[in-house]
């Protein structure tokens, strides 16, 4: 089911006004939306997008990878040769539905004057592309990105190509433009104008025109800085920031300031590891009781709806469940089942501090099969010596991702009802 939501981006009240960045006179409030929890019209799992979602996020990585050592001349510490190999790419995913359409979008202005579009915020990539105004296999439908009707495009003579294991693919020219995002332009910002969408972003099966990549440069397929790094950089460091609530009920991106009242208690910080992706170190992931998954790398990225982790970690974690069965069968490799009566949360320790994924995070939609047993939102990858940490996690706490000190950190939800949220905005 589709949900509208009041998403609030909030500006900078002491920031000194300098380029690359001015203060948009566009309101601040945007309305976006996020879809859907990977189930059937019949309200059972649905085992293709799910299985899609998990190889297009891999893939994700594989190519930030890539793009890393090619930006740095040096491999990323998290690669390895089994990752970087195709291996991925799944042939028999290749008709399946893609799933960015679950992941939290919203409003931005591209172009003078400006053009609208709907965009997927994706922590875990780094770059803006959107349907070009030449496109037309399966961008009619979306939003088109037309530079030549922008006074302030500047076509960069570069190609791009964005590929996914499953058969997504867009492709295109880079240009650079104003982009006015959360109440602020951004000059001279890298944007990509797709010539080519494959099946996977057609309206029909992608919600959004593009996707905005809020990563580092490092693992930019353009070479350049994100489109938030850009606009952050002028801001004091204690600033440069943007944090997430992305609980269904009061969900908001709050960029350049914290919004007290969306967090209560204190803030614990990790710093970046490696820049690149927000990847941060990982304490231990326990279970009742069982504690599994000790001191290891971790990488925060609200582009990824499940948890994804180790396969000996995950075999390991559901085992510490009782009655959670291996339901590669049902729904694909990496895939657990638990009973649909049971709710174990879990904890996910940071900065020697326990944050808790409650049982109704990692309890997805039942099987179509076996309405007792219900998919397991955390998930096992070959080859991956790190967990990503995605939606089911990130909807239980508040995110901030610190771009001045390199540091992500995580708080306590505040109890906000939608009334009380409206009157905070409103207020702010």
């Amino acid at each position: 089911m589709q949900l509208s939501i009041a998403f609030v981006f909030s500006s900078l009240l002491t920031l000194a006004v300098a380029s690359p960045v001015e203060r948009s006179v566009d309101t601040v409030r945007i309305p976006i939306t996020k879809r859907g929890d990977f189930t059937a019209e019949d309200g059972t799992v649905d085992p293709q997008a799910l299985r899609a979602h998990l190889t297009r996020r891999l893939i994700n990585y594989q190519r930030g990878f890539a793009a890393y050592e090619q930006n740095t001349g040096k491999p990323h510490p998290l690669s390895s040769k089994e990752l970087l190999s195709k291996r991925f790419a799944m042939p028999g995913l290749l008709r399946l539905q893609p799933v960015e359409e679950y992941m939290w979008r919203g409003s931005i202005h591209v172009g003078t004057p400006a053009q609208n579009f709907q965009v997927d915020f994706d922590t875990g990539s780094s770059d803006l592309f959107l349907p070009g105004q030449d496109c037309t296999t399966n961008c009619d439908g979306h939003s088109k990105y037309d530079p030549t009707k922008s006074s302030s495009a500047k076509d960069l003579h570069k190609t791009y190509s964005v590929s996914y294991g499953d058969g997504t693919e867009a492709s295109g020219e880079q240009w650079t433009d104003i982009i006015i995002f959360a109440g602020y332009q951004v000059n001279g910002a890298v944007v990509g104008a797709s010539s080519d969408y494959s099946g996977g972003l057609a309206p029909a099966q992608f919600g959004a025109d593009g996707i905005m990549g809020m990563g580092f440069p490092e693992i930019s397929r353009y070479n350049s800085e994100s489109v938030v790094d850009k606009l952050l950089k002028p801001f004091a460091s204690g600033n440069r920031i943007f944090a997430f609530r992305l609980d269904n009920d009061n969900p908001e991106l709050t960029v350049g300031r914290l919004d007290k009242s969306l967090y209560e208690g204190d803030i614990t910080y990790m710093p970046v590891t490696d820049e690149g992706f927000w990847q941060i170190s990982m304490d231990t992931v326990s279970i009742n009781g069982t504690s599994i998954a000790q001191n290891t790398p971790a990488i925060i990225d609200t582009g990824t709806t499940a948890v994804i982790g180790p396969t000996k970690d995950v075999a390991a974690f559901y085992a510490a469940i009782p009655g959670s069965k291996d339901a590669s069968e049902e729904i694909g490799a990496g895939y657990y089942t638990i009973p649909c009566s049971s709710s174990p949360a879990s904890n996910f320790t940071f900065g020697g501090r326990a944050f808790t994924m409650p049982g109704e995070s990692l309890r997805g939609a039942p099987l179509g099969s076996d309405a007792t047993r219900c998919a397991g939102n955390v998930v096992a990858s070959d080859h991956q010596p790190f967990w990503i940490i995605g939606d089911r996690f990130l909807s239980n706490v508040f995110s901030v991702f610190d771009m001045g000190a390199k540091r992500v950190g995580f708080a306590a939800l505040s109890d906000l009802s939608p009334d009380e949220d409206d009157d905070e905005a409103a207020a702010n």
